[in-house]
C-alpha cells in the first residue's frame, strides 16, 4: 500500500492566505499614506522654527511690533522647500505675532496654497503657541 504524500496547499488554504493578505493591504495602505503626509509635514515644521524662535525671543526682549515682517527678524525673505512655498512671519501687536505656512500639493490630502498658521502669544512664561490650518486636515496639523 503506498500512501501519496500530499504536494503542496489545497484550494482553501491558498484562499485563506489571500484573504488574510487582502485584510492587512486594505489597513495598512491608508495608514501608510498618512504616515507619508505626516513626514512632509515635519518639512514645513522644521523650516519655520526660526521663524517662532525669532518671534519668542522678540516676545522676551518686548520688541514685537505690529507690521513685522520675515526681514524686521533677520531671517530671509524667502523661505522655501519641496514641500512649502513660503513662510511668512509677522508681528501683529506687541504682544502676538504669525507664523504662515504656505504649503506645496501633497498628493491629495493636502493642496497647493493649503496653510498651517501658528498663532503666537506672549505670556509670564514665554511664548504660547495655537496651530490652526486652512485646507489640511485636523489630523495632520502639528501638536503645540
Amino acid at each position: 500500500m503506498n500512501k501519496a504524500m500530499q504536494q503542496g496547499f489545497t484550494l482553501i488554504e491558498l484562499m485563506i492566505v489571500v484573504a488574510i493578505v487582502g485584510i492587512l493591504a486594505a489597513v495598512a495602505v491608508p495608514a501608510y499614506q498618512d504616515y507619508t503626509v505626516k513626514a512632509k509635514l515635519t518639512d514645513a515644521v522644521a523650516i519655520s522654527d526660526p521663524g517662532r524662535t525669532a518671534l519668542a525671543i522678540a516676545c522676551s526682549d518686548a520688541s514685537l511690533a505690529s507690521g513685522m515682517t520675515n526681514t524686521s527678524f533677520n531671517l530671509p525673505a524667502t523661505i522655501t522647500s519641496n514641500n512649502v512655498s513660503g513662510v511668512a512671519v509677522a508681528g501683529a501687536s506687541s504682544v502676538s505675532g504669525t507664523v504662515t505656512i504656505t504649503m506645496n500639493a501633497i498628493g491629495s490630502a493636502i493642496a497647493s496654497g493649503s496653510t498651517i498658521i501658528y498663532t503666537g502669544t506672549c505670556s509670564g512664561s514665554g511664548m504660547r503657541w495655537a496651530v490652526t490650518g486652512s485646507g489640511v486636515a485636523d489630523k495632520y496639523l502639528p501638536k503645540t
